[in-house]
């Protein structure tokens, strides 16, 4: 039986408590029924290692930006002719996942041709290697009682049907925006986004950012170069923007709830604050002048 899904990602160096989180998120999509290609893009000798050890294919060689960072547009192309199957998964390597996606996947494939699931994360604090040998679903019902829901704007998991973007801009990995691009695309284009968060497991192991201490990913030149390609401040699409939605019970329905509705609203008013705030400070410091005489 072909794989319901290809599985491909970026992982950073399998270093520390970097590398325990990475080998417990890939060796949790390898024990996934269905089993699903994995491909894992990186030179590091130790993702090399990891490879082997999972059985997972392994690209070393990704097209780059000029400051040198891996180019996402390359992965999604490489994978798309990788792929196993229709249906391939992007998705953050410190992401534990469960049975529940594949079903999802199922589910929401056989709803529509086109679709991009995504879904919010729970963020749990793993500091040791995992057992997956009874299956993922059993260490997730360990340790995803402890984990607290994140916000809709962090968006760590990507399904979609084979082909969808091969258009995609030059993306810097693991800088800002190309998540929220994926999310406008997808709306833009007619596509439905499917809110999965209901149905799907999605663990996120916390870890710090000490692998790129110099790195500014979200003002940064390379941020700056990926925002260009989002257009305009209103298409910085996350989860509440999907129109579907994956229910509990495996139903695919609109996304009618007040956070569906109010997602625009809510962005507008976030942008109202974000571009008067030097003048907001500026007001603060003269009233603070007038009050104190200085």
């Amino acid at each position: 039986m072909s794989p319901v899904l290809t599985i491909f990602s970026a992982p950073k160096a399998f270093r520390g408590h970097v590398g325990i989180i990475q080998d417990n998120a890939i060796r949790s999509w390898s024990r996934l029924r269905p089993a699903p290609k994995i491909i894992l893009f990186g030179a590091e000798s130790e993702t090399g290692d990891v490879a082997q050890r999972v059985q997972v294919d392994l690209v070393p060689d990704v097209a780059q930006n000029t400051h040198g960072t891996p180019l996402l547009s390359d992965m999604f192309s490489r994978a798309n002719s990788m792929a196993a199957g229709d249906v391939l998964a992007f998705v953050s390597a410190d992401i534990i996942l469960g049975q529940s996606l594949i079903e999802a996947t199922r589910i929401v494939a056989s709803w529509s041709n086109n679709f991009l699931l995504v879904a919010q994360r729970r963020d749990v604090d793993v500091r040791e290697s995992l057992d997956f040998d009874a299956g993922p679903d059993t260490a997730l019902g360990g340790i995803s009682a402890r984990g607290r829901l994140h916000s809709p704007g962090a968006i760590d998991l990507f399904v979609y049907r084979r082909g969808q973007y091969a258009g995609m801009p030059p993306f810097a990995i693991g800088r800002t925006a190309y998540d929220n691009w994926l999310l406008w695309n997808t709306m833009d284009s007619g596509i439905p986004l499917v809110d999965a968060t209901d149905y799907v497991t999605l663990l996120h192991q916390n870890h710090d950012y000490l692998h790129a201490p110099t790195v500014d990913v979200w003002n940064g030149k390379e941020a700056r170069e990926n925002r260009q390609w989002i257009k305009h401040w209103t298409n910085y699409y996350t989860i509440v923007n999907a129109n579907w939605k994956l229910t509990a019970d495996g139903r695919v329905v609109p996304a009618t709830a007040w956070k569906y509705r109010t997602a625009r609203p809510r962005q507008a008013l976030s942008h109202a604050l974000r571009s008067t705030r030097r003048l907001r400070t500026r007001l603060k410091t003269w009233r603070s002048a007038l009050r104190y005489g200085s």
